[in-house]
């Protein structure tokens, strides 16, 4: 008989199962994307929100710079309208800042409407903010519920992927029987029948190889894939003989070859635990360790107290002094009478004396002792911080420790100037930008101060030191100052007629309401007196 190789068929292709396709790790993959690409915009705005405010800042830092610098323009604009001389020249420049004054309004309208459309646009990127917050903890759970349902899916897929197996493995088994059949077939050695082929098969004895010409394939085995991806050799589950008997006679065929020898065995089960060994010896003793890190321990108590020691022989006997005491002299006689002094200076009734400033001028007025004179000082007029009190500085500072350079952690102190724009209250405009001037007085013989605003005179009893008028800063400047008397003949500091706008002196006006009219007159200036009793 010719021999022939049998034909096998080819393997069936895997079918992918529909839930590997649609779940798993793209389906994760794709909610941790969509989380990312959520606080990703979240943080975007974030920044966005935060750079609007610093330019929300940046703006309104213009505007005040602006406010200010339109104040300084008005306050020239009224300077220009009181020079008789440089009437049309005046009027000219009048035009042009108030021109200007009306642009800077306009543009302080309109970086006034921007900060507001600004503040409006800032809290609807919050309120988005806020949803994509709540959307990204949405997105959170969400993960969270994809990722438990893709590691369900891992579960079921290897869990099909054994059931294809165990399917592979029975059509292999199915395949080698096919070709038993064939090889019988073409060898005209099948039985008539299958129940034939049964009978023959049970009058073999148990135990018996059978007639010759039988075909054992139980030495076929497959491969199979274990849960934890190992590999087992594992038999056919299906009750099917595993050899086809062929009829015995001289005229069927020839005796086949002997077939290959069959793979090994898959492991047995791990055995029971041996019993416990004896225990070993005693090892040698190891090397010393190095000293410890640890810190230093604490002091002990004090021990007890030692025995009293012996008492130490007695030192030699001293000399006896060598003077004896002298004795009590008797008292001298009374002198004369002395002469009488010189009348002091007349007493105050225990008061102390009375301390004021003289604003305005260097020396201190007949009867009162000059302490110092000096020069006015106070905070920058449009610094909303620092001191709220004008100063009068001497002349000839003394330091103690000190940091050269202005610091940014301090309060500044500056030199203070006049503000007068008309010849009203004190006749003339002669002092304007000029440096003023103060004296600290001293009354002995008198020891209360008083200043009475709005009137230039004293109360009977009292004793008027100066008059004048009274000035502070402008009513609308950030750097609010005390109201103060400035004398009214006022002089300037020597060397300083230059406009440096710091701290500055202006007349005070009465501005009717609350105050009773028409006993105080709109926009009249106050005068002032400075009183000692």
């Amino acid at each position: 008989m010719a021999s022939e190789k049998p034909r096998y068929a080819h393997p069936l292709p895997e079918r992918s199962s529909r839930r590997e396709r649609t779940g798993g790790p793209l389906g994760s993959v794709v909610g941790v994307l969509g989380a990312a690409a959520v606080f990703a915009s979240a943080v975007v705005l974030a920044v966005i929100v935060q750079n609007i405010g610093h330019e929300m800042g940046n703006l309104r830092a213009k505007v005040e710079r602006d406010q200010e610098e339109m104040a300084k323009l008005q306050e020239r604009v009224a300077t220009l309208a009181q020079g008789a001389g440089r009437a049309e020249k005046g009027h000219e420049e009048m035009a042009k800042l108030q021109e200007r004054v009306a642009t800077l309004t306009g543009k302080t309208d309109s970086l006034q409407a921007r900060a507001e459309r600004d503040q409006d646009e800032i809290t609807k990127l919050q309120e988005r903010v806020a949803t994509l917050s709540a959307r990204a903890e949405r997105d959170h759970d969400d993960i969270a519920k994809l990722q438990a349902q893709a590691q369900k899916n891992h579960d079921d897929m290897a869990k099909l992927q054994f059931q294809a197996q165990n399917d592979q493995e029975e059509v292999l088994s199915l395949r080698e029987r096919i070709v038993v059949l064939e090889t019988q077939i073409q060898g005209g050695s099948v039985p008539p029948n299958y129940s034939e082929q049964q009978q023959q098969t049970s009058e073999s004895p148990e135990g018996d190889s059978g007639p010759v010409g039988e075909i054992d394939v139980t030495a076929v085995q497959n491969n199979n894939v274990t849960e934890d991806g190992g590999l087992v050799r594992r038999r056919s589950k299906r009750d099917v003989p595993n050899f086809i008997p062929l009829p015995a006679g001289s005229g069927c065929c020839q005796a086949g070859r002997d077939g290959q020898n069959g793979r090994d065995g898959r492991d047995g089960v791990a055995g029971t635990p041996g019993l416990k060994g004896e225990p070993g010896q005693k090892g040698d003793i190891g090397p010393p360790g190095e000293p410890g890190a640890g810190a230093k321990g604490a002091k002990g108590e004090t021990g007890i107290q030692g025995a009293k020691g012996q008492k130490g022989a007695q030192g030699m006997t001293g000399n006896s002094g060598l003077g004896a005491k002298g004795s009590k002299g008797e008292t001298g006689m009374q002198g004369a009478k002395g002469q009488k002094g010189a009348q002091g200076t007349p007493g105050n009734n225990g008061l102390g004396g009375a301390v004021y400033t003289r604003w305005g001028r260097k020396t201190c007025p007949s009867g009162a002792t000059t302490v110092y004179s000096g020069v006015a000082g106070g905070s920058y007029h449009n610094h909303p911080g620092g001191g709220t009190n004008y100063q009068c500085l001497p002349t000839n500072p003394q330091w103690g420790r000190y940091q050269d350079g202005t610091q940014v952690y301090s309060a500044y102190m500056y030199g203070a100037e006049y503000e007068i724009h008309t010849n009203v209250p004190f006749g003339s405009t002669s002092l304007l930008n000029h440096d003023v001037p103060c004296a600290v007085c001293y009354v002995p013989t008198r020891g209360s101060k008083l200043i009475i605003p709005a009137r230039n005179t004293c109360p009977t009893a009292w004793t008027r030191e100066y008059h004048g008028y009274l000035m502070a800063e402008r009513h609308n400047h950030a750097g609010a100052k005390e109201f103060v008397c400035v004398d009214e003949q006022p002089e300037a500091a020597q060397g300083g007629q230059a406009s440096q706008n710091q701290a500055l002196f202006f007349p005070v006006e009465a501005r009717c309401g609350s105050l009773p009219c028409p006993s105080y007159v709109e926009g009249r200036e106050l005068t002032c007196a400075v009183c000692t009793k």
